[in-house]
């Protein structure tokens, strides 16, 4: 148990920062002259889902066949599974020496749905293979990152399906953090944000109704700029497309009530003490 000795509640607007972008920023924070802060704790955060399924720099995958090498890469933005095979059959139908390629899902109609994309070429007289990088693509295909998957060679076709079930939540966990917050110096996370049931282009709200429990230490500094930036479950940063987000802070300096106690009782054990003396005084100069 711990009291609140004094606090400080901070708006901040990252379209109002020194430096950055909305999802990177550096903002100066007015903070009380002489604070003695000792924790921070997110009150009120809106973060925009104004983040794209598919992102700048992570939107290609390679293909590998028969010695040549094609990069295919996916326009930036949001898609569901139909739009997505749609404009990846749309590549692969433009695109010379592609054209043989195309890309299926179940349908829920007339067949179990498993989640996975069916890929198929017509070449099968070589190996053909898809290679992906270390980021959210190959999530979006139903493959691991940084993977390489090899088609199948059949009679009439080749096939590859997807490892795993395709993920078009571009994600599900959010983390802010900042320098200002110590998690005990093993990361500088401020608050996390649970994302999943939130619609694409709306905003991820989380108003925090208990203080002491998302606190965070504060780390202090000589001056009032901090640094608050988004990422992902892998630290990838978090692009909002130039829609800013809203942060409320409450900055407060915490007494751990068993020191109170402990003072309280020796305040009492002096004041009785000093009680015990003037009626010992009391009773000799009656006694005398």
């Amino acid at each position: 148990m711990s009291l609140i000795k004094s606090q400080q509640t901070i708006h901040i607007n990252s379209s109002f920062r020194v430096s950055g972008t909305h999802s990177d920023f550096v903002i100066n924070i007015p903070l009380k002259k002489n604070n003695k802060f000792t924790h921070v704790a997110v009150i009120d955060i809106s973060i925009p889902k104004s983040y794209y399924l598919i992102s700048e720099g992570s939107n290609t995958f390679t293909i590998q066949e028969n010695g040549d090498t094609f990069i295919v890469t996916i326009p930036i933005g949001n898609y569901s599974i139909n739009s997505f095979l749609y404009v990846l059959n749309g590549l692969f139908q433009h695109t010379q020496g592609l054209n043989h390629y195309t890309a299926s899902f179940p349908n829920s109609k007339v067949e179990s749905q498993t989640g996975r994309i069916t890929f198929r070429h017509t070449n099968t007289q070589h190996n053909s293979d898809f290679i992906f990088e270390n980021n959210n693509l190959a999530e979006v295909m139903g493959f691991d990152r940084g993977s390489t998957n090899r088609f199948t060679l059949n009679q009439n076709h080749s096939t590859l399906i997807s490892t795993n079930v395709c993920n078009f939540q571009r994600e599900s966990t959010l983390f802010l953090h900042s320098n200002l917050a110590s998690n005990g110096g093993e990361d500088d996370i401020l608050i996390e944000l649970f994302a999943s049931g939130s619609a694409d282009l709306s905003n991820i709200n989380l108003t925090n109704g208990d203080l002491e429990e998302h606190s965070k230490h504060f780390t202090g500094s000589q001056s009032n700029s901090f640094r608050f930036y988004l990422t992902d479950e892998y630290k990838e940063g978090i692009d909002l497309n130039g829609v800013n987000m809203l942060i409320t802070l409450c900055f407060y300096e915490k007494q751990n009530a068993d020191s109170l106690m402990v003072g309280f009782i020796k305040y009492l054990t002096m004041y009785l003490e000093e009680e015990r003396e003037m009626k010992m005084k009391e009773r000799k100069r009656l006694d005398v």
